[in-house]
């Protein structure tokens, strides 16, 4: 606790420090040089301190123009002092032109030897990055002439630079290389004891050094030999796609400044086959672990469509040509099936996003795996460790019968990336059949710019895909964020997030019908439009339609879905319902729904699935018994209108409801369903 506060009191310090070098040099009151501005700013006395301590830069401030990228000392609080930091970090965080953000390039060139380059990413005008840093907006473009009448600039960045370093007492000197030479240098090099060897040794039995040696700015994921906990890939199987698929060609992609999931063409781009990659995070406990993954979208008879993902496991090392990033196996090669997917990658690593899953189908007898195992074509829906550290579904976990029956809902028996399910949703809303008899999973796909999110639900929960597309010899793996057929919201809940039933939940809101809906002491079971329903409607009865859309009619929407709409003790599934009509010889089944408690329909059971018969129609149960923590959905593709509810002059007549009627519809459900 004394640690804590001592730490939140010194941010709070350092915040203060931060704020008042921004109103100086926002307010132009600041007239000193930026050596002596180093000096005198509290919040960067670190920056100050190493470069007073190192001659070169000392010197170098002193005498010529100059552009400083000073990390505030917080900065500094965040890395790991080395012992040749005074060394390496003043002359990297200079370089001996001023330049104004306007006026910088993709890159500067540093004053450390060799002048390696410091790399820049503009996403805005405001959102400039130097490196992995950030430069602070407020703190930026402070210009003033040193004593000798040069012109300076000092920009404050977030983030201390790091540049490429060599091992202490190394036998050979290494100035500025790219990314070929890199490679051939690594064992000089200070790379946290990873050795690039296999890889190395690839590339030049391939004769494909050239690719890592191109001029210009270009991103490198370089495998290292060796990382515990991750399987090591024969070398033979990384060829010469393989190796262009682990090449960004144009784009320097530091961590910092790299949108999530956004995509990018790789060398392995081409007319035949086409590969991207994109970079991705993850919290792990209080750190935070960065991926790479490399997404085959069409590939051919030796590389198969789908993702491998890869630990960064050395991050952003600026080279002559761009970043290396070091990573913890090659991409783009598929050599497991979806069995040994979760077993070799992740059954021995509790930090591993499907450690839990594992877990699970263990502790439920582990058959799982084998029925995985058997089928040439999957698709496996996997929930990630945070779906089952979810407090609300622990009690289900506890049902080891239950868990089992719902694992399969997890699997298709069919391949299925997201660009097939993108494309099998561009007419309607695809869905598709599990293992689980009658229980389809339903899909929703959200495009904003370059970003897709794919949604789905299955057994009535709504989980959002985190981690797409990851390739197994005999199938694909999406994780997901939440255990499907394990509910987790109620009623009001389901309705707001299903966006295929927008329409009923807009007029179960307007109509405060949805208040209710979350009583967790109560058991609903309602019949639900979607929203194809309501068009229907809309073309054959606009009138009504429209007018039930009117806030001025809001209560007799109310009394339109509270003829959907059953509240008892218990929740009925459609097998309860097809069960009493089964005990009545097949004929009609009474529903003591809220507004009408005399209420018949017929239940048909079809391989197609469920239908409900009403005013002689037959109206398809599109999804049966979506459960929520207090209740069960039907969702139906017809709305329970009849003339009854339209008057001679066209308008809506409604029927009002005692609370008598309300009783006598529970005691009806009593006698019928128990």
């Amino acid at each position: 606790m004394k640690s804590s506060t001592t730490t939140g009191f010194a941010s709070a310090v350092l915040l203060v420090l931060l704020c008042g070098s921004t109103v100086a040099f926002s307010l132009n009151d600041n007239y000193k040089t930026i050596i002596d501005t180093l000096a005198w700013t509290g919040d960067l006395s670190e920056i100050y301190s190493i470069i007073e301590r190192n001659q070169i830069a000392n010197t170098t401030i002193h005498l010529r123009s100059v552009t400083v990228f000073a990390p505030h000392n917080e900065a500094f609080l965040k890395i790991t002092k080395q012992d040749n930091d005074d060394e390496y970090l003043p002359c990297y965080h200079i370089t001996n032109v001023p330049m104004k953000l306007e006026q910088l390039g993709k890159s500067v060139f540093s004053e450390l030897d060799g002048n390696p380059p410091i790399w820049i990413t503009k996403k805005s005008p405001e959102e400039i990055y130097v490196n992995q840093a950030k430069v602070v907006y407020s703190l930026a473009n402070y210009e003033h002439n040193n004593t000798f009448g040069k012109p300076q600039v000092l920009h404050v960045i977030d983030q201390v630079l790091q540049p490429l370093r060599m091992k202490k007492n190394s036998p050979q000197n290494v100035y500025n290389p790219n990314a070929w030479e890199f490679m051939q240098n690594a064992e000089y090099l200070d790379l946290d004891s990873y050795h690039t060897n296999t890889f190395l040794q690839r590339v030049q039995n391939l004769d494909k050094k050239g690719v890592f040696s191109n001029q210009g700015g270009h991103t490198f994921f370089i495998p290292v030999d060796e990382v515990a906990n991750y399987p090591k890939v024969k070398p033979e199987k990384i060829d010469v796609k393989v190796i262009d698929a682990h090449i960004v060609p144009d784009n320097v992609l530091f961590l910092g400044p790299t949108n999530e999931d956004e995509q990018f063409k790789t060398l392995a781009f081409t007319d035949m086959l086409k590969v991207f990659s994109s970079l991705s995070k993850a919290a792990e406990g209080d750190k935070t672990k960065y991926y790479v993954s490399s997404d085959t979208v069409v590939g051919d008879d030796v590389h198969p469509t789908g993702a491998v993902v890869a630990e960064i496991v050395k991050a952003n090392i600026p080279v002559r040509n761009g970043v290396v990033h070091l990573i913890s196996r090659p991409l783009m090669i598929v050599d497991n099936n979806v069995k040994q997917f979760i077993e070799q990658s992740y059954k021995d690593r509790e930090d591993s996003a499907l450690h839990r899953f594992y877990e699970e189908i263990m502790n439920s007898g582990g058959d799982f795996l084998e029925k995985l195992t058997a089928m040439p074509n999957v698709t496996l829906f996997a929930p990630s460790n945070a779906a089952f550290n979810d407090q609300s579904i622990q009690s289900y976990l506890l049902n080891r019968t239950y868990i089992r029956s719902l694992l399969d809902l997890h699997i298709v028996n069919r391949r299925l990336s997201i660009d097939d399910i993108v494309a099998e949703s561009i007419d309607t809303r695809f869905q598709v059949q599990t293992e689980v008899p009658r229980k389809d999973l339903f899909f929703n796909v959200v495009t904003n710019g370059k970003n897709r999110t794919l949604t789905l639900e299955g057994g009535g929960v709504n989980a959002t895909v985190v981690q797409a597309n990851l390739a197994a010899t005999n199938g694909i793996i999406h994780i997901i964020d939440h255990v499907l057929g394990i509910p987790s919201s109620t009623v009001d809940r389901k309705l707001a997030t299903d966006p295929t039933l927008n329409e009923t939940n807009y007029l179960g809101q307007v109509s405060s019908l949805n208040d209710q809906l979350g009583d967790v002491q109560k058991r609903f079971t309602y019949f639900v439009p979607r929203d194809l329903a309501w068009r229907r409607l809309a073309t054959d009865n606009p009138s009504v339609y429209k007018k039930l859309f009117m806030p001025e009619y809001s209560q007799v929407a109310r009394a339109i879905l509270e003829r959907h709409l059953i509240i008892a003790d218990k929740a009925f599934t459609m097998d309860d319902f097809r069960k009493e009509a089964n005990n009545n010889n097949n004929l009609s089944v009474r529903l003591p729904v809220v507004r009408d408690v005399s209420m018949y329909v017929k239940i048909k059971d079809s391989v197609e699935g469920y239908s409900i018969e009403w005013r002689d129609e037959w109206i398809h149960v599109h999804r049966s018994d979506v459960r929520c923590t207090n209740g069960i959905i039907h969702v139906i593709d017809k709305v329970l209108i009849d003339q009854n509810d339209i008057d001679g002059s066209g308008a809506i007549a409604t029927k009002s409801i005692s609370a008598l009627v309300l009783v006598m519809a529970q005691c009806l459900v009593f006698y019928y369903f128990n």
